[in-house]
């Protein structure tokens, strides 16, 4: 009997298609990682700001819920209050110190909020808030008084107009804000006395500020602080920018009114051209003047703290010095060092006498170079240098701290492994260095954009060629030139499109790049 051969086929087992190995990642060429880096960053970018874009009709909504909440909350604790709790809807405080002495000093704070509010409504702010449409309509002129004399008669301030207005509305939120926690403390009191259960005493109430609630009672003097001295003079210069403020319309002789025409002078009139000549100049310079900081002063960190250097202490003692003497002298030096003076020999500066002395090179006039004040590109290039000599020692010191705290056995186990001195310093010192001063080179970035100092000492935005147009002028500098150097034409609307520009700039590219970075994503990784 022939046993029957049973024939078993075997199925084909068909894979899942698995991702790109890690190493084919990492033995791509440089350029093609670069490209993927850029692309990647661009698309996060992307996706950030649309975001962003999509978020803003939902976070209006929902403040427009929350104002009807609380107008239904006053409304609710209005109708299912008693007479007391009622009654502090006309005077703060009412609904608690009448209640019980024990919160007398709770109902006297509310009812001093009210009663400052008023006088200061009446006295001061409520005058100037009515004129705050027109920004007044009386001009400063000579007439003759109630005793018959010729004298001159005060008219509005514009500027005060402004001003006062601006601060009684935010004076105004701050008391609406107050008046709804007064509703809500006596409605509160009310019914802890209908539960039965006592009032919280004086005592009790001081205990809680200092205690519980002691974040909200040392942050009220800092906060009305920053509500007075930043947000105060914020809200006034962008409202500066919709008017036409100016020389010829200065405040107290004559008045400025409401109107738009800054943004067409700045964007596309007579400042049109240079706007965009100095922002394209001002993006570049904070560029170069962060990162080429930043390299340098990691790699000098790296060469002072390796093994074989002696004497660190010296060396890290002769930049610091640079950090030690104030910018001001420190930039001021520099320009006397490179300065030029093609008629007046003996005003050159030592580095043009260093160049025709020691090496015999002929300069122009016999003056030197002007590096400073000659081709635009070398003034450009001159103030990135003088910059990185300044500013290398901070990130140096910054890098050098980093640097100590990074785990030996890191390095360690990568000997092991075969890895070079380059692939160290890619997969270990780097990431570490990137992760600690992320937020910091977004700053230092913010404050080149508004680093007044190096430019105003060392050029004073120029070298001023193509009709008077500032070569080195940054939007900080080219504000202050239109607005408090040239004051015979002095532009304080035009200067506050500018800051708005700059403000804007500043916290886009600041908020993006943070939020976009692995300090902010990987917040636990080096912990």
């Amino acid at each position: 009997m022939v046993r029957s051969r049973r024939v078993v086929r075997s199925r084909r087992v068909v894979k899942p298609k698995q991702a790109t190995p890690t190493w084919k990642l990492y033995n791509r060429p440089w350029y093609l990682k670069l490209i993927f880096g850029i692309g990647n960053y661009f698309k996060d970018v992307g996706i950030m700001i649309w975001n962003v874009i999509k978020a803003i009709p939902f976070k209006i909504w929902a403040l427009i819920l929350a104002i009807g909440h609380g107008f239904q909350g006053l409304w609710n604790r209005f109708k299912n209050g008693d007479w007391r709790t009622r009654m502090s809807y006309l005077i703060m405080g009412f609904g608690n110190y009448s209640r019980s002495p024990r919160q007398f000093l709770i109902g006297f704070l509310y009812l001093a909020v009210e009663i400052a509010y008023v006088l200061i409504l009446v006295l001061g702010g409520g005058p100037y808030l009515i004129k705050f449409g027109s920004l007044g309509t009386e001009i400063e002129h000579f007439g003759y008084d109630e005793m018959g004399e010729y004298v001159k008669i005060p008219g509005d301030n514009s500027l005060k107009i402004l001003i006062f207005s601006v601060f009684t509305i935010l004076l105004t939120i701050f008391f609406v804000a107050m008046y709804i926690q007064n509703t809500k403390s006596a409605y509160k009191a009310q019914k802890t006395v209908e539960s039965g259960k006592p009032l919280s005493t004086i005592r009790q109430q001081i205990n809680y500020a200092l205690n519980d609630g002691y974040h909200t009672t040392i942050l009220a003097l800092p906060i009305f602080g920053v509500l007075l001295i930043t947000v105060l003079p914020l809200i006034s210069n962008i409202l500066i920018a919709f008017t036409n403020y100016n020389f010829n319309n200065s405040p107290p002789a004559k008045l400025f009114t409401w109107t738009f025409e800054a943004f067409g002078k700045t964007f596309a009139g007579q400042y049109g051209s240079l706007l965009w000549r100095t922002l394209g100049w001002t993006l570049v310079w904070a560029f170069f003047a962060t990162f080429t900081n930043f390299f340098f002063g990691m790699f000098l960190a790296m060469m002072i703290n390796k093994k074989s250097i002696k004497m660190k202490v010296f060396w890290r003692t002769c930049f610091v010095i640079v950090i030690a003497v104030p910018d001001f002298v420190t930039l001021m030096l520099m320009s006397q060092f490179f300065s030029f003076a093609p008629n007046e020999p003996k005003f050159t500066g030592a580095f043009n006498h260093i160049i025709h002395e020691w090496f015999h090179i002929q300069t122009e006039n016999a003056g030197g170079v002007n590096w400073f004040g000659g081709e635009v590109w070398l003034a450009r290039m001159m103030v990135i240098i003088v910059n990185l000599w300044r500013g290398m020692p901070f990130t140096m010191l910054a890098t050098m701290g980093i640097l100590m705290n990074i785990p030996a056995e890191l390095y360690e186990s990568s000997r092991i492994d075969g890895a070079g001195p380059v692939r160290r310093f890619v997969s270990i010192t780097f990431p570490y260095i990137m992760f600690v001063m992320g937020p910091q080179l977004i700053t230092t970035f913010t404050g080149n954009i508004n680093n007044f100092n190096v430019i105003f000492f060392l050029t004073g935005g120029g070298p001023y060629k193509m009709g008077g147009y500032g070569a080195t002028n940054l939007l900080i500098t080219w504000l202050f030139k239109i607005t408090m150097q040239d004051t015979a034409s002095a532009e304080y609307n035009v200067g506050s499109v500018i800051g708005i520009i700059t403000f804007i700039i500043s916290a886009v590219l600041a908020l993006i790049v943070f939020n976009s970075s692995k300090s902010n994503k990987q917040e636990d990784t080096f912990q």
